[in-house]
């Protein structure tokens, strides 16, 4: 079977026939009542019989074929068609909306909304083979810290009720009646060393005489 007559069975029972007229190439087709028949700059339409809804379609144009010529009854066919199935699915949908509104509230209808149902991309083929654990990583900071060199720090202490602040320059700064005042900084606590009196020292005093070494004996 040629390619030509696949077209045309294809294309029942809406096509009635091709032809030549005068060397013009013709398509005889036939459409149900209150189709639409789009325009075209290129391929030309007449009606031939009212009654039957009977049109023929033929080009002056060159290099346009009867395959060209079926292409566009089909694609008439085919808008048609598309245009009866919503027609009829609009008159199922306007059935489920009247018993949807008469076994509903109003308040309820009110929150009513229309949706396309989508089909879900399946991305995952099989969840179990993927390793969701999560490890939790510590990491360890060791950027030294370096301590500030001129860092203002305070003490802040009370004698004989007054506040005296002491920063880490030793500069001493006081408040007496509600007044600051600075005083020179602060000496460091000189520790002094405990002196041990020697052992065995002879005393050489005279008889007259006393010194720490023979004072208990003399005395006593």
């Amino acid at each position: 079977m040629s390619d030509i007559q696949k077209k045309l069975d294809s294309l029942q029972p809406y096509i009635n026939g091709i032809r030549y007229v005068n060397g013009v190439q013709v398509v005889d087709a036939v459409f149900k009542k209150g189709w639409i028949i789009p325009n075209s700059d290129i391929i030309k339409k007449e009606l031939i019989n009212s009654d039957a809804n009977a049109f023929v379609f033929y080009t002056e144009e060159k290099g346009i074929t009867f395959d060209d010529l079926l292409d566009y009854v089909e694609n008439i066919i085919g808008i048609n068609i598309e245009r009866e199935n919503k027609q009829e699915l609009l008159k199922l949908k306007v059935k489920e909306l009247q018993e949807i509104f008469k076994e509903n509230t109003l308040s309820k209808l009110e929150t009513l909304q229309f949706t396309f149902g989508q089909p879900e991309i399946d991305i995952l083929t099989n969840i179990d083979d993927i390793d969701l654990t999560l490890e939790e990583t510590k990491v360890e900071d060791k950027t030294p810290v370096e301590e500030p060199n001129n860092l203002d720090t305070k003490e802040i202490e009370t004698v004989n009720n007054e506040t005296v602040e002491t920063t880490n320059n030793n500069v001493i700064n006081t408040k007496i009646k509600g007044q600051k005042i600075e005083l020179p900084p602060k000496k460091n606590k000189i520790e002094l060393e405990e002196f041990k009196e020697p052992n065995n020292i002879v005393c050489k005093c005279g008889e007259d005489d006393i010194c720490p070494i023979c004072e208990d004996e003399k005395l006593n």
